[in-house]
């Protein structure tokens, strides 16, 4: 019988991280969810209560190297071996160059870009054990075309070029990185970040985005899941060094074409 595979999934308690969580439970993993804060935690339990016992929740910042290394030990007493790192967990803050603050633009890319980073340098040893592990960027279609948080947009398209970089980095160790750039699906991490106040404001900004997705719709959690979960699989042993747009057609949006009616 084959040993179930093991991977981590940072911010990996809400919204598209719990979405990759509940498909790969489902797909025999032994999957490890990183979250900041048990708060958090507790608000996956009240969403998914189907996980709570199958998926090991634990709480670490993925910026800061000790809490890092702490998770290290963990995995590596628990586990021993890594087939997979979703690199999930992110922040959104607001503002352009003229109105973000310093502190703000420091905890984007710690949090965005230095938490992949310090991730992925740290569980090498393990993920090299795989002998055929992946590593799953979660980046934003914000790196390919400007947002509105200079932040943001600056910190993904960082973390696409760490994907091509250690795409050819890791490659020698059949360890493959590839990046899932989503366009705006529907989670938490608008709400949580007080860019928007409000569930009300919330659905009105989707009501006026919807219109820029050549499909009509936006996005949900399961839609960026199941991309992750092929790259994670065998399935994709030759892929590696991707940046893969899942967005309902919203980077290939024209407004120079006439509007056609949505079908039902």
């Amino acid at each position: 019988m084959k040993k179930a595979k093991n991977v981590l999934i940072t911010g990996g308690s809400s919204g598209i991280g719990l979405a990759i969580a509940g498909d790969l439970v489902n797909k025999g993993w032994n999957v490890v969810s990183l979250s900041r804060s048990q708060e958090k935690i507790e608000r996956a339990w009240r969403e998914r209560p189907d996980l709570k016992e199958k998926v090991d929740f634990i709480t670490g910042d993925v910026s800061d190297l000790a809490k890092v290394n702490k998770v290290n030990t963990y995995l590596e007493e628990k586990y021993g071996v890594l087939h997979g790192l979703v690199n999930n967990a992110g922040v959104l803050t607001k503002g352009t160059i003229e109105t973000i603050s310093l502190d703000d633009w420091k905890f984007t890319l710690d949090i965005n870009l230095t938490g992949p980073y310090l991730l992925t340098k740290t569980l090498l040893p393990m993920l090299r054990r795989a002998k055929g592990a992946s590593v799953v960027n979660i980046s934003s279609v914000a790196a390919l075309k400007p947002g509105t948080s200079v932040g943001y947009s600056v910190s993904k398209a960082g973390l696409d070029m760490l994907t091509r970089f250690l795409a050819g980095d890791l490659g020698p160790y059949k360890i493959r990185v590839n990046s899932v750039n989503p366009g705006l699906v529907r989670t938490h991490i608008h709400l949580d970040n007080k860019v928007i106040a409000g569930q009300e404001a919330y659905e009105a900004m989707l009501d006026k985005a919807r219109p820029r997705y050549p499909l009509g719709e936006i996005g949900e959690p399961d839609d960026i899941a199941r991309m992750v979960a092929f790259l994670l699989s065998d399935e994709a042993k030759w892929v590696t060094g991707s940046i893969i747009t899942v967005d309902g057609g919203v980077m290939v949006e024209n407004d120079l074409i006439p509007p056609k009616p949505q079908q039902e």
